[in-house]
């Protein structure tokens, strides 16, 4: 009795880490979802007046976030392991400033509309079954931003619509767990930071104010992965 309960343990867990074990190399598909924030520092600099009407704002976008990707990784030895993988992700909801004042009347709404990852994955195996990683690389972001201020002595409203492609940095850091022999459960949390973003200058009354924000962005995912 004793030798077939430890037969049947040794066959679960092979079956359990055969998902870290086998050929070197490994090629996988994954898709994850979870939640989302981005910060806007934004500042509107007062280019006309002698006494400077500054304003410097940050806004916060919270939202979801929800993607998909492709990766290949290759064991060095039975304990590390190094991969990168390509990934693609859509963000929801948008961050908004609204200053009521006369003198500078903004409406401004800005978000991340979704995301794309190229990244450097080296990790090490923690236990037989589960990994822990770095993702380490470049990240691009398509930025919307939509403002409307009063121009000229009438007041009109002009919207300002323009949408910016920004690349800057991602770091995170996940742990995967192997459950069956191709499929595997993963945890991440990442930061991208994409650094200033200029956008054209716009008129508030008959002052010019020239526009600039400095974007970066945290997630934290669940994920599931299949590997071929």
């Amino acid at each position: 009795m004793k030798l077939s309960k430890l037969i049947c343990m040794a066959i679960l867990g092979f079956n359990v880490t055969s998902a870290f074990a086998g050929s070197n190399d490994k090629f996988y598909i994954a898709g994850d979802a979870g939640v989302f924030q981005a910060d806007f520092n934004n500042r509107y600099l007062d280019r006309t007046d002698t006494i400077k009407q500054n304003i410097v704002q940050p806004v916060t976008q919270y939202g979801y976030t929800a993607g998909i990707a492709l990766g290949y990784s290759r064991f060095l030895n039975q304990n590390y392991f190094v991969g990168g993988d390509i990934s693609a992700n859509i963000d929801t909801n948008n961050a908004s400033f609204q200053s009521g004042a006369s003198s500078s009347a903004i409406s401004n709404h800005m978000r991340i509309n979704d995301h794309f990852d190229l990244t450097l994955v080296p990790g090490l195996m923690l236990t037989n079954d589960i990994a822990g990683y770095l993702k380490l690389g470049v990240s691009y972001a398509l930025l919307e931003n939509y403002l409307k201020s009063p121009a000229g002595f009438n007041s009109t409203i002009t919207a300002y619509n323009s949408n910016k492609n920004a690349i800057g940095f991602i770091a995170g850091l996940g742990i995967e767990k192997s459950i069956t022999q191709k499929l595997s459960l993963f945890t991440e949390a990442n930061y991208r930071d994409y650094g200033m973003v200029d956008y054209p200058n716009f008129q508030n009354f008959m002052v010019t104010y020239s526009h600039a924000m400095h974007v970066y962005s945290y997630d934290v995912v669940l994920g599931l992965a299949y590997t071929f």
